[in-house]
């Protein structure tokens, strides 16, 4: 949070340093890559820990906008994205009784592992600080996030007198056990860096906000997730 109001103060305060005009076509449309951080945590406060922070989760996929003047833009975009988590606390999503989790005195779980697929499609709505060569701008929005595959890698222990411990890893499908959708508000700032007229690249620093609990396990157990993600990308401007 503390970085990405960081970066909307840097933005502001950049936005006449440069004074090359260039004119843009109302509409644009591009692709974009981006990598972040993911958080899960529990609903319950009391439970924040419900997943170690991971790094580098990717995310893929394409951008439109519609320009309502030289400094509101609206933007949608269609992005592919992983949410990962590591060394969950699994009996969020399996029940004490599941065959996958049980534990004996030569087995037992070490520990889990959870990945999240979604096509994400993020709507926001952007302000530019000038139509210049080098444009920042800071955007608020919402992201809806569509459920599309998720799995579990179980890691069992086994003691074996002999060989001692041994690890085998277990993955599982989890897809049915997170809802279909999550809702999101997302926030961030960049800049734009216009080629001419026709070509754009940017570059922005994303922070959506987990606020919706995702889990589809009927056991009273929630969790949800956040991420702070850098983008990058092009875009072709049509002046029409």
């Amino acid at each position: 949070m503390k970085k990405v109001l960081l970066l909307v103060l840097i933005v502001v305060s950049l936005g006449n340093v440069y004074a090359q005009d260039v004119v843009l076509g109302k509409f644009y449309a591009g692709a974009k890559i981006g990598s972040g951080t993911v958080n899960f945590e529990a609903t319950d406060p009391a439970e924040s820990d419900f997943a170690e922070r991971t790094y580098l989760n990717l995310s893929y996929g394409v951008v439109a906008g519609y320009r309502i003047d030289s400094k509101i833009t609206i933007q949608a975009e269609g992005v592919y994205a992983q949410y990962s988590a590591n060394n969950i606390k699994y009996e969020y999503i399996y029940s004490a009784s599941n065959p996958l989790i049980q534990s004996d005195e030569f087995s037992y779980v070490d520990h889990v592992d959870m990945d999240l697929f979604y096509i994400d499609v993020p709507v926001i709505a952007k302000y530019t600080f000038g139509g210049r060569t080098l444009s920042p701008y800071g955007y608020v929005g919402v992201n809806w996030g569509i459920n599309i595959q998720g799995y579990t890698t179980i890691t069992r222990a086994t003691e074996d007198p002999v060989a001692g411990t041994m690890y085998r890893e277990y993955v599982d499908g989890i897809t049915e056990q997170v809802k279909y959708y999550d809702f999101a508000p997302i926030f961030g700032g960049g800049f734009n860096m216009n080629l001419g007229d026709k070509i754009t690249l940017f570059g922005d620093l994303r922070y959506k906000l987990g606020v919706m609990n995702i889990s589809n396990v009927q056991n009273g157990l929630g969790y949800k997730n956040s991420a702070l993600i850098i983008n990058a990308g092009a875009f072709w401007n049509f002046n029409f």
